[in-house]
């Protein structure tokens, strides 16, 4: 298990420092949800409710946590006007990894940007964490209405189909993509390269790139879009927490949609009619 006050966000430890500041009782179960610390994440609640046992019964005071806590978040303070970081999914090294929770990461990332937002994957699959993480994608997109978020994917070919790349694109439209998100909410404009779906090249093509940009912050990483990938398989990638780096990456994404015809094609018709 690892340390579960390093698993929080940073908005989560922030609101944990706040709750340890405006109370000397041990923090409980009801208080971490109203507080939307952990909730959505039962085997991390219950790993902090742990912790926070542990710690009440040696003598640990609310005040001297909260120190420790507000220390934390200075660490992480510094570590954001680094260059770049390791983040990591797969088995702990131990207390001197460099490498941070990638998982952790991409939440953060998405929490904090307000003006634009890309992702890219190969693989997508909404459930457990990463519908979690599609949900708060909407829901930025309703706090910040002006937010361009943009999302790119593969949509494969399968194997010895001979279906018109049109409709394979719009089965995926309304079997795949349609139905991550709610319809509710606004969602990203969706993307994916039309190569993969060309009858007339001699191999199958595949958009294999896996990235996040959030306004000035850059992940690159093996990583796809999948719980598996998260928690399960061994990942790496590099965060980039500000810098030139994040708009090089936007601005390439950005010329290959913008390209008539595009190099990146959208998933949608009715985003086909609009650009159109």
């Amino acid at each position: 298990m690892k340390a579960p006050l390093l698993a929080l966000t940073t908005g989560e430890l922030e609101r944990f420092a706040a709750q340890l500041r405006a109370s000397s009782a041990r923090l409980g179960a009801a208080a971490l949800n109203q507080h939307q610390i952990a909730h959505d994440q039962p085997q991390l609640r219950n790993d902090l409710l742990e912790w926070l046992n542990d710690w009440s019964q040696c003598g640990g005071s609310n005040e001297s946590l909260e120190l420790a806590v507000n220390h934390l978040l200075e660490q992480r303070q510094q570590m954001a006007s680094l260059q770049s970081e390791l983040v990591w999914s797969g088995p702990s090294g131990g207390a001197p990894d460099l490498a941070r929770d990638q998982a952790v990461i991409m939440r953060e990332m998405i929490e904090r940007c307000e003006k634009r937002l890309l992702i890219t994957t190969f693989n997508i699959y909404r459930k457990g964490f990463i519908a979690d993480l599609l949900e708060r994608i909407q829901q930025r997109m309703v706090l910040y209405p002006d937010l361009d978020a943009r999302m790119v994917v593969n949509i494969p070919r399968p194997k010895g189909s001979r279906v018109q790349a049109d409709q394979l694109r719009a089965d995926y439209a309304q079997n795949t993509w349609g139905k991550l998100w709610k319809p509710s909410m606004p969602r990203p404009s969706g993307y994916f390269d039309p190569r993969s779906l060309d009858l007339q090249r001699e191999r199958p093509t595949v958009f294999h790139v896996k990235c996040c940009v959030a306004d000035n912050e850059l992940l690159v990483t093996s990583a796809n879009l999948s719980d598996s990938a998260q928690f399960d398989n061994c990942e790496l990638g590099i965060h980039f927490p500000q810098g030139r780096r994040a708009d090089d990456v936007w601005d390439h994404f950005d010329r290959l949609i913008q390209k008539q015809p595009g190099a990146l094609a959208p998933i949608e018709k009715s985003l086909i009619h609009h650009e159109e």
